[in-house]
């Protein structure tokens, strides 16, 4: 199975989806602020990195788990989703695919900071922004996994497109 969550940069609530998923952050308690700009990809992607998947390990059930940012378009995600639907018709692809979107997670503080840093270069109030955005979140982010671990088991699909829209 291959897990890939995706939001607009792919570098936020992506990364923190995916450490939550691979158990390398603890579910237990808010992340630290070192916990937070230690995970893996976090406030590191730019623009040229949209569209890209990116790896970040396999959960202990030996899925793949990977992010992706998406930036403005509304038809990436949809046609990824259509490329792997037709992989899997042409019997090229056997593997189940949940593509789980993280945006709905995403608080207006961690909106901002990401803008101030990833796009203005403005670190020194960008970071600190995302960091309280990234705490604000946590517990979204967690049920988020939860719900896409729990689609994916439940699921008879081979393809599971999953918008989230609830966690808003």
């Amino acid at each position: 199975m291959i897990y890939i969550y995706n939001d607009f940069g792919g570098t936020h609530t992506t990364s923190l989806a995916a450490a939550y998923h691979l158990k390398k952050l603890d579910e237990t308690r808010e992340p630290s602020k070192s916990d937070i700009l230690n995970t893996h990809n976090f406030n590191k992607l730019v623009y040229k990195d949209r569209g890209k998947l990116y790896f970040h390990g396999k959960d202990e059930d030996g899925n793949k788990v990977y992010t992706m940012g998406r930036g403005r378009s509304k038809i990436l995600v949809p046609g990824i989703f259509n490329l792997i639907d037709m992989l899997i018709e042409e019997k090229a692809l056997d593997e189940k695919i949940i593509l789980s979107n993280t945006s709905p997670t995403v608080p207006f503080t961690m909106t901002c900071g990401g803008m101030l840093s990833r796009w203005l270069k403005i670190d020194f109030l960008g970071v600190p922004l995302l960091v309280i955005g990234a705490k604000q979140a946590y517990q979204d982010i967690i049920h988020l996994v939860h719900h896409t671990k729990q689609a994916a088991k439940t699921s008879s699909s081979q393809l599971i497109m999953l918008d989230n829209k609830e966690f808003k």
